[in-house]
């Protein structure tokens, strides 16, 4: 199973990274929904941006929850929900917490919160995406990886900051424990005319 995530920019063609069976967005624009040729359930967080699910093959199961805490007047590249997509007894949760914001309306401890609720969601049988805004050493003890006993199959850099240095941000999380193998995790660095930001990261799947 090849799986692609990403914090999008904006508007993209959802088949420009190859062939893929599920694609995670986190931000999309509500405003490619309509065209997505395949199954898909979108999710506004704010002001026409959102979470989605993409997949070639129609869901056994998906649902949404939403975060016990969220700045209701956030923009649209803030955190609110998180969803849950099953498929042969795998959980991938889809999800984008929120930053803070230099207004201090959204705070360090608004974006532990949320990411503890998501970390809170992995079990044994699951695969956890998105963007977490901090690098795994840089995780708060509440919410580091290794005291949830979870491993980021992620290792190379995700984000191109505006010094040009590359910061892993983004996370493919699993238990250590668990028999879902992740494999070819590859950052696409595609031609784009703005380097700052996300880049697209696509891995395969297997059950052992």
């Amino acid at each position: 199973m090849r799986i692609i995530t990403w914090n999008c920019p904006g508007e993209f063609d959802i088949d420009q990274f190859g062939s893929f069976d599920l694609f995670f967005v986190q931000r999309m624009c509500g405003s490619m929904v309509s065209n997505l040729h395949y199954h898909k359930n979108y999710i506004e967080n704010y002001s026409g941006r959102g979470i989605c699910v993409v997949s070639k093959e129609e869901p056994e199961h998906i649902e949404s929850g939403e975060f016990s805490w969220y700045n209701e007047t956030a923009d649209e590249t803030q955190g609110k929900h998180w969803q849950t997509f099953t498929t042969n007894n795998i959980k991938f949760i889809n999800a984008l917490p929120s930053y803070p914001e230099d207004d201090g309306s959204i705070t360090d401890e608004n974006r532990i919160l949320q990411t503890s609720e998501l970390l809170d969601l992995v079990d044994y049988n699951s695969v956890l995406v998105g963007d977490f805004h901090e690098n795994d050493n840089s995780l708060e003890e509440e919410i580091k990886l290794e005291n949830r006993g979870l491993i980021n199959h992620i290792k190379e850099g995700t984000f191109t900051c505006n010094d040009g240095s590359m910061a892993s941000i983004d996370k493919i999380i699993t238990t250590k424990n668990s028999d879902i193998k992740i494999s070819n995790v590859t950052v696409i660095k595609y031609e784009r005319e703005r380097l700052i930001g996300h880049w697209p990261i696509s891995f395969d799947l297997e059950i052992s």
